[in-house]
């Protein structure tokens, strides 16, 4: 993986086979395309699921995500990973669906709910929360994304990050402990 930069004075990221592999994907190639989903389908729609509380809705937004990508991959310039790109659109997508409706759950993983005693009072927590919250612990303690992916898909700085990750905790504190 590429170094990623987070501070004013480096150079920003640059992930050429990304690059390559959009350009490929741009060209029509199907082998590419297969490629993309193969390796980014169930990590977003898994994503898509905790965020939405819809199999339905995440796997349609999941097929989606890569129509759109498909369509606007001339356009990719590798100044952030495929992942973080795709996670973009994908987070974009469940903000649009999210807004015409309600979600009535969200999912922790089944593993999750065997280890963690208050997974329930967690789940109900991150209902609570604002979407943009629940986007950001999802990708940081669900998805363990670090915070250089955070930073690159959510087009956001090291600073920022750290203090709205800090502040969604908090949130979730106080509403799982309101809850007892």
């Amino acid at each position: 993986m590429a170094s990623i930069a987070l501070n004013k004075t480096d150079d920003k990221p640059d992930y050429p086979e990304d690059r390559e592999l959009a350009r490929r994907c741009a060209s029509g190639d199907e082998r590419a395309m297969r490629e993309v989903f193969a390796e980014h389908e169930p990590r977003l729609r898994k994503l898509l699921y905790r965020n939405l509380g819809s199999r339905e809705d995440a796997e349609e937004l999941a097929i989606t995500t890569f129509i759109r990508f498909w369509k606007s991959a001339h356009r990719f310039r590798g100044s952030s990973s495929l992942k973080a790109y795709l996670t973009r659109i994908a987070l974009n997508l469940g903000r649009d669906a999210g807004r015409k409706r309600c979600p009535v759950e969200v999912p922790l993983g089944e593993s999750v709910a065997e280890e963690h005693p208050w997974a329930d009072k967690i789940r109900e927590g991150m209902l609570r929360l604002e979407r943009e919250d629940r986007e950001l612990l999802s990708l940081y303690y669900l998805e363990d994304w670090d915070y250089n992916e955070i930073c690159d898909s959510l087009s956001i700085s090291y600073d920022v990050l750290k203090t709205r990750l800090v502040r969604a905790r908090k949130k979730l504190r106080q509403i799982v402990e309101e809850q007892n």
